[in-house]
Formats: structure tokens, C-alpha cells, sequence
């Protein structure tokens, strides 16, 4: 995938939590989800367009909001510490495009 082709991009945590010697570890770690004009792309899935219906998201406080892939297989959920809006936008007008 070519760098040109990307639109827009958001951060996501992911928050991992784990007991060590009695102690409760809890590790964040930052990743992008990426937004082309026909994929979007993650740490760990490659999803077409075609297969994500819509964009929504939630927002509990400025620098909490979970962001909720609709797709063929279910929802995905995404925990993003900024904004989401702009990503939304963008998304939404690259499938209002295609209808």
C-alpha cells in the first residue's frame, strides 16, 4: 500500500493488564488505524470497505473515546485517547462516494 493513498489516521491503546509477583502490571500501548481510499488497516486485521458498513463512536471524557467499526463480521471496538471526528468524516465521505 502506497503512502499517497493514505487519508487519514487515528491512535488507538490497547491496554493490557496482568498480575506479576502479587502485583497488578498494567501496560498501554499506542498503535495507528489507518484509513485508505479502500482498506482500512490495523495492528492486526486488513479490512476492505466494502466490508465496513459505518464508522460510530463514543465519547466518556477529552481524552477517552471508544470508536466502533461496523463490519460484515460484527463490530470492532477501538479505545482512542483524541477526537475521532475528522477519521469519522473522512470515512463517511469516502462510502458516501460509493453510493
Amino acid at each position: 500500500m502506497e503512502q499517497s493513498n493514505l487519508l487519514s489516521t487515528i491512535t488507538c491503546v490497547n491496554t493490557e493488564r496482568s498480575i506479576e509477583a502479587g502485583e497488578l502490571k498494567i501496560i498501554n500501548s499506542e498503535y495507528d488505524l489507518q484509513l485508505y481510499e479502500d482498506v482500512l488497516v490495523s495492528s492486526t486485521a486488513t479490512l476492505s470497505l466494502e466490508n465496513v458498513w459505518d464508522i460510530s463512536y463514543k465519547t466518556f471524557s477529552d481524552d477517552a473515546n471508544l470508536l466502533y467499526l461496523h463490519t460484515h463480521k460484527g463490530v470492532l471496538t477501538y479505545k482512542v485517547p483524541g477526537d475521532p471526528q475528522r477519521f469519522v468524516n473522512t470515512f463517511k465521505k469516502i462510502k458516501n462516494v460509493h453510493y
